[in-house]
């Protein structure tokens, strides 16, 4: 069975949080692109080294985030992810991190990401096997409107 929503736990550490015991804004994008590797490792057997050594590799074109409850140190948080948009050359991954109860949404994500060629910098097709998996794992969102949209949705109830 295809995991089309990997998640996993993440204790908010001392040294990702300002002064005030928040996790700083920049950090929680450090946490989804950590818990995003570790979702494609666990779920799919995609490590991102080992397919980097084949020359190939995916780069952020655009994050879009909200940021709902703070989360604070030491916490445990929890982190969802999924795709609801691919194409040959790009993915769109929705993340979304709640607390240790899975009850409370503190920030969600958007985030692009174009495949490329390391060798040369440029846009890059996904392979068959590669499409073949997205297809599997795609969560469809009939009408899936804008990010505001998806970030309404969350704040209206956690089954997004």
């Amino acid at each position: 069975m295809i995991i089309t929503e990997p998640e996993a736990s993440y204790q908010v550490r001392f040294n990702d949080c300002d002064p005030f015991g928040h996790l700083n804004n920049a950090a929680y994008i450090n946490y989804f692109m950590n818990a995003r590797e570790d979702h494609l490792a666990a779920s799919y057997g995609l490590h991102l080294k080992e397919y980097a050594a084949k020359g190939l590799g995916w780069v952020v074109s655009q994050h879009q985030i909200v940021y709902l409850k703070p989360a604070f140190v030491a916490e445990k948080v929890h982190i969802f992810s999924r795709v609801p948009e691919f194409s040959n050359s790009h993915i769109l991954v929705e993340m979304w991190m709640t607390d240790e109860a899975k009850k409370k949404i503190k920030s969600f994500l958007w985030s692009r990401f174009v495949h490329i060629d390391l060798k040369t910098g440029k846009r890059a097709e996904h392979n068959p096997e590669l499409m073949t998996l997205l297809e599997q794992i795609k969560v469809d969102h009939t009408g899936i409107g804008s990010f505001e949209d998806r970030v309404a949705a969350v704040q209206s109830s956690l089954s997004i």
